[in-house]
């Protein structure tokens, strides 16, 4: 008599002599029954993976990455301002009267009058406009966030003949999501309450 024996143990005990055939698993995919799979994941497992997969979706939604600027190439490199200029505070999201351009500190110079360039703005990593790195506003895109990539604690504009600017400066951290504006030209201004990074030209 004999009696039939699964991989998992004979299926009857009364069996006087019985048969144990080996467990053979399938080598192809061919050799596997009808509707059966050899791939088994545990439920434990399953479970981790939604979750893992639910999470991430989460983060992906959730996640708002800061806004990349624009490296600029500097026109000079470690100067600082003359001590004659004056120097203000500049606080973040502060807005001048002029939200769209930068005054003069008084009259404009008779023999360089409705100039506006020569330009040059001033980032500088130390307060009181020490050490600083200059560009030329002549050439900068506008509307567009811009960077010297490197963090500032203070910032002048350099105007020869002190006419001011038909658009506005705009200074912030790092992210081009808060700014601060720069009022006056020929003024050195410490930022307050916030390192640089950004700055922006409007319009």
């Amino acid at each position: 008599m004999w009696s039939i024996t699964t991989c998992n143990g004979p299926s009857s005990s009364a069996a006087t002599a019985v048969y144990k055939p080996r467990c053979r698993m399938p080598t192809s995919p061919d050799q596997n029954p009808p509707g059966i799979s050899l791939q088994h994941t545990p439920p434990h497992t399953m479970l981790f993976s939604l979750t893992a997969l639910a999470l991430a979706l989460l983060g992906t939604v959730q996640a708002t990455p800061l806004a990349r600027a624009t490296t600029l190439t500097p026109l000079v490199d470690s100067v600082s301002a003359d001590s004659s200029i004056p120097v203000l505070d500049l606080h973040k999201d502060s807005v001048s009267a002029h939200p769209n351009a930068t005054l003069s500190t008084g009259a404009a110079k008779s023999d360089a009058a409705d100039q506006i360039y020569p330009a040059s703005l001033f980032f500088c990593r130390s307060t009181s406009c020490g050490s600083c790195t200059g560009y030329d506003l002549s050439i900068q895109p506008h509307e567009t966030c811009l960077t010297p990539d490197f963090d500032f604690v203070s910032i002048f504009i350099s105007q020869p003949s002190n006419e001011g600017l038909p658009f506005a400066i705009y200074t912030g951290p790092v992210g081009c999501g808060s700014f601060a504006q720069v009022p006056l030209v020929n003024t050195c201004y410490n930022a307050v309450n916030y390192i640089g990074w950004d700055f922006e030209l409007i319009p």
